[in-house]
């Protein structure tokens, strides 16, 4: 099913012609209940309209329902404004805060927006659920941004900001799940996708329930400030 959901996706962002198979009648509701869970209802809708091309079409009440839940949604047009938010781990967050007042020039530029917006993620992943909207809104962000990062504070580079924060290895990881379920092009990313730290991620991501000892063993630094605070 994961699968399937994600061929879908790949349909909606244009990415992927059709599904490699038609879905079962039962497993329409189960894709329409991910897209709801994950808050891309709107953006997965587009795809289900591709595939009325192809003459594959789940039930019409369904259907009717998933229409009105991408015309109440935002996600497929929207990337949302991701302000920068503080971060549990202090001394991640002293060198985020750092980056910020260092970076006030930018404003709410791409560069910056996407740098909050990985803050964003990896505090979600660590310490409540992420969604796949807000990876998602990375994926468009880094296509807009188009491979031109702007240069930060003291001519740093994007990556080396990322390594500064200690988010270099997530953050390659969050590319490898990009690259890997919606096929975001290598030429995009500001770092080597790490396929590693992408399946864990994308693990703790799809899991119907939240992984806290999964997260414990693998960020246990992170994790011990999140029971702290």
């Amino acid at each position: 099913m994961q699968k399937l959901f994600f061929e879908l996706l790949r349909v909606a962002l244009g990415q992927q012609d059709c599904v490699d198979r038609a879905p079962l009648t039962e497993e329409w509701p189960e894709l329409y209940r991910m897209a709801k869970q994950h808050g891309i209802a709107g953006t997965c809708y587009q795809g289900v309209e591709k595939l009325f091309e192809f003459g594959l079409r789940g039930p019409q009440d369904l259907m009717l329902d998933w229409m009105e839940e991408s015309e109440e949604t935002f996600d497929a047009d929207v990337i949302e404004l991701y302000t920068p938010i503080p971060m549990k781990n202090p001394l991640k967050n002293g060198r985020w805060q750092k980056i910020v007042r260092d970076n006030e020039h930018l404003g709410t530029s791409a560069t910056m927006h996407l740098l909050s917006l990985l803050v964003h993620i990896h505090e979600q992943f660590l310490y409540q659920r992420l969604p796949l909207l807000l990876l998602l809104d990375a994926y468009r962000l880094l296509r807009q941004i188009d491979g031109k990062f702007e240069p930060m504070a003291q001519g740093a580079t994007f990556e080396q900001q990322l390594k500064k924060m200690g988010l270099l290895r997530f953050t390659r990881g969050v590319m490898w799940v990009l690259q890997d379920t919606m096929h975001l092009e290598r030429r995009y990313m500001p770092c080597e996708p790490l396929e590693k730290e992408g399946r864990l991620i994308l693990e703790v991501v799809m899991s119907e329930k939240r992984q806290p000892k999964v997260l414990f063993k693998n960020y246990p630094i992170d994790s011990f400030w999140g029971l702290l605070r």
